[in-house]
């Protein structure tokens, strides 16, 4: 199993149209580029979150001003690296306890030092009233598990699809759920090129993709600002040998794109990211594993943590072919055994609705009944 850093890519922020009525609460309210109206609803204050993104937040911060400037004409699309959390000179901030059951595999994980046990989720998933049920009585963070792909946001270039992943956001934050943010520089690997649009893998020169990458961090990351705990900046980076996985980004950037991600990211959400030149705070791992690997895991977990300035690692992508209930009881071991380790997040909640399906990699069978991985897990925590 291989480990990856965690990053986010923002597309540009677009121009809205200017309407009257005034701006809901976290909506956006100025920004270079913003043609839309600068007014939030009473009790919220328009206040600016970096160059490109001002947002409808609660207080009585005077309102900003903003003058419209045109968003550079090149359009990059952002890298794709595997998740990392993000860097900070200090600790992290530690962050509320999230909502779940008393002997759910959030609390019991808790109790052991952990930040959170979660799993992924989308408005495809929170239409269904049993997987929606699991996630409330037994996860403590939810990380979209599509929505806020570059692909899934901004398919073509000068608009935003918001819909699915402000509900995803809406959901987690009416829910008492952490969420970490997936991914702001999308994924590279070749099997998930669709992921990344088009227009995005056409971009050749240095200065657009630079400008590209900062404006849709801005944009992304500046939306869902303060509401989030992390986010997965730079996602499925390397290859299984440990170099850089060809992409537009480093193809056009070299490693000079992951640094820029980190640097956007932090300005754009700063509360959630935390970044700083040449450093990055948190390293992930994904486990998709197929039987007999997961004693590879602790390996990884020690690799991450012995790298020079990391203050936490996570297990992002969690799943096992065959969902033996000895692996899964051996990868939560490894995340125990290891300090720096703040949680795991299992890839989906039933086989039914798994990206894997066919393989029942999942805690929880096809009618959300838990299986004997989840009893296990249960039983050492």
């Amino acid at each position: 199993m291989s480990s990856k850093l965690l990053a986010v890519a923002a597309l540009a922020v677009i121009s809205a149209p200017c309407v009257a009525a005034a701006v809901g609460p976290w909506g956006q309210c100025g920004g270079n580029g913003y043609n839309g109206d600068t007014t939030c609803v009473s009790g919220y204050s328009c206040s600016k979150l970096n160059d490109w993104y001002s947002q409808c937040q609660p207080g009585t911060v005077p309102p900003v001003t903003t003058t419209a400037a045109p968003v550079s004409s090149t359009f990059i699309p952002p890298v794709s690296v595997t998740v990392l959390p993000p860097v900070s000179s200090a600790a992290p901030p530690s962050a509320p306890s999230p909502s779940a059951s008393p002997n759910s595999l959030q609390k019991r994980f808790a109790a052991k030092g952990k930040q959170y046990f979660g799993t992924c989720a989308d408005p495809n998933t929170l239409n269904i009233a049993a997987n929606v049920a699991v996630i409330q009585r037994e996860f403590g963070q939810v990380t979209p598990e599509n929505s806020m792909k570059w692909e899934s946001l901004a398919p073509s270039r000068g608009s935003f699809n918001w819909g699915n992943s402000d509900r995803l956001v809406d959901w987690a934050v009416q829910n008492g759920k952490l969420i970490r943010g997936h991914t702001l520089v999308s994924d590279v690997m070749p099997v998930w090129h669709s992921q990344l649009p088009g227009w995005v893998n056409s971009i050749g020169d240095r200065a657009g993709l630079t400008s590209v990458i900062e404006a849709h961090i801005a944009a992304v990351a500046g939306r869902y600002a303060g509401k989030l705990l992390a986010w997965d900046v730079v996602n499925e980076m390397f290859n299984e040998d440990g170099s850089i996985r060809g992409s537009v980004f480093s193809r056009v950037l070299g490693e000079s794109f992951v640094p820029l991600a980190f640097q956007a990211a932090r300005r754009a959400d700063p509360k959630a990211v935390y970044a700083t030149p040449g450093t990055i705070d948190g390293m992930g791992t994904q486990g998709h594993l197929s039987g007999g690997q997961a004693g590879n895991v602790q390996a990884a977990l020690n690799a991450l943590a012995r790298a020079v300035g990391i203050k936490e690692v996570a297990i992002t992508e969690l799943d096992i072919q065959g969902a033996s209930a000895s692996e899964y009881t051996t990868v939560v071991r490894a995340c125990l055994n290891t300090p720096l380790c703040v949680g795991i997040t299992v890839w989906g909640v039933s086989d039914a609705n798994s990206w894997r399906a066919s393989g029942n990699p999942l805690l929880f069978d096809r009618s959300y009944q838990p299986k004997a991985a989840y009893t296990s897990i249960i039983g050492i925590l």
